[in-house]
């Protein structure tokens, strides 16, 4: 399902000089690809990019107009300002309705709350899964329910029932999340400060 409409303009130069006027004009440098399609560099208004990441994330289908052509596109790498956090260049993916894509979503634990205790902690382990579907079957996130967790028992992506619109690319071992002592997270912690004391951090050592 598209969840909205921006629209861009054809870039005709590329380089880091024409990438900082683009900047300093309010638009994002981006380029378009996918199966069957030329590459083509393009420039996005920046308020309507960051709209749609801040409403829908980044897992989206979103309708990319440039001139009077239209594609589906989803947002496969955003490179950002690692000081501001702002976005400098965006990778887009022409999609194809019929043909399965490759993408990793997030994980949303619930039923954290019927597991947790003063004496154990649920640690998520895996934040995002990669999946294989039909780009309309694409989730916002993944709930994963943990209210059965019990210690020493983590619970692995094997153990985990997913829908059969989506195959989970992830290997069957990888722990989803699992439920620790908490003295047991108190004496890493400990232990941990006991050797930056000792050691230094790496600041220290540089």
């Amino acid at each position: 399902m598209l969840k909205s409409v921006i629209h861009g303009d054809v870039r005709n130069q590329t380089g880091s000089n024409v990438c900082h006027r683009i900047r300093n004009a309010g638009h994002v440098p981006a380029v378009v690809y996918g199966y069957n399609v030329n590459t083509r560099a393009i420039e996005l208004d920046k308020k309507e990019i960051d709209h749609i990441i801040r409403s829908y994330g980044t897992n989206v289908l979103f309708d990319l107009q440039v001139g009077d052509n239209h594609s589906s596109v989803m947002i496969k790498e955003i490179q950002r300002n690692p000081l501001t956090n702002e976005i400098r260049h965006i990778d887009l993916q022409t999609i194809a309705s019929n043909k399965a894509i490759h993408t990793t979503v997030p994980i949303r634990l619930i039923g954290k709350e019927k597991v947790e205790s003063s004496i154990g902690v649920v640690q998520q382990q895996l934040r995002e899964v990669h999946i294989e579907c039909l780009p309309d079957h694409i989730p916002e996130s993944l709930e994963i329910d943990i209210s059965s967790l019990a210690p020493g028992n983590p619970l692995k992506i094997a153990d985990v029932e997913f829908g059969k619109e989506i195959s989970i690319l992830n290997e069957d071992y990888e722990v989803v999340a699992a439920l620790t002592k908490a003295e047991k997270i108190m004496e890493e912690t400990e232990e941990a400060d006991l050797l930056e004391t000792i050691v230094g951090t790496p600041e220290d050592l540089k």
